[in-house]
């Protein structure tokens, strides 16, 4: 908005100067928070961390085929992504579908929780390790015996890592004693970010 400049009589000018300045003044300063506060809002919008969380799973028995004692791989099961949960993520696809991946587009601390329910042949400890796009993380291994009887066992491991947009995390499984297949019975796995 524009002040006009006053046309007052001679004696009133100064007057009507001051206030026209004074106005002037008034609406640049006004202009100029409106354009601070639209710039803070924009920037809080874009540091504000967005909810990311999601829950994977599967009920049916499937068959992973070992090849090798102790390598671990990929279980590429297609899982149930929960709609009613899962916000900001969504299931990977081949080469493993059984994980997560980052929709978002902001890097995010998560918080996972993967198990299975599962047996490779009488007292054989099988394992399970989390994958960052692909890769192995060594730290997350975690093992289990199924029983003697071929009694199904669970193995579980949890982990907090770092996603970036479009990174993905996904489960590896392995037979670590001998080439006996894996079965699967189910499997769980539950991520969440951390504010």
């Amino acid at each position: 908005m524009s002040i006009p400049d006053s046309y007052l009589p001679p004696p009133s000018q100064q007057w009507g100067r001051w206030v026209t300045s004074t106005l002037r003044n008034y609406l640049g300063k006004r202009e100029q928070y409106d354009i601070d506060t639209y710039n803070a809002i924009k920037q809080l919008n874009t540091s504000t961390y967005q909810p990311m969380r999601a829950v994977l799973w599967h009920q049916t028995s499937v068959v992973i085929t070992i090849t090798t004692a102790g390598e671990y791989v990929p279980i590429n099961v297609a899982g149930t992504l929960d709609p009613t949960t899962t916000f900001n993520m969504e299931a990977t696809g081949s080469p493993n579908a059984t994980g997560f991946k980052n929709t978002t587009n902001q890097a995010r601390t998560v918080m996972m929780f993967a198990s299975y329910d599962g047996k490779c042949g009488n007292n054989n400890a099988m394992g399970l390790k989390l994958a960052l796009n692909g890769t192995a993380i060594d730290a997350t291994e975690c093992q289990s015996f199924a029983g003697g009887s071929g009694q199904v066992g669970k193995t579980f491991t949890h982990w907090i890592m770092r996603m970036e947009p479009d990174d993905e995390v996904t489960m590896l499984c392995a037979n670590i004693d001998t080439t006996d297949n894996l079965t699967i019975d189910r499997f769980k796995f539950i991520a969440t970010a951390i504010p």
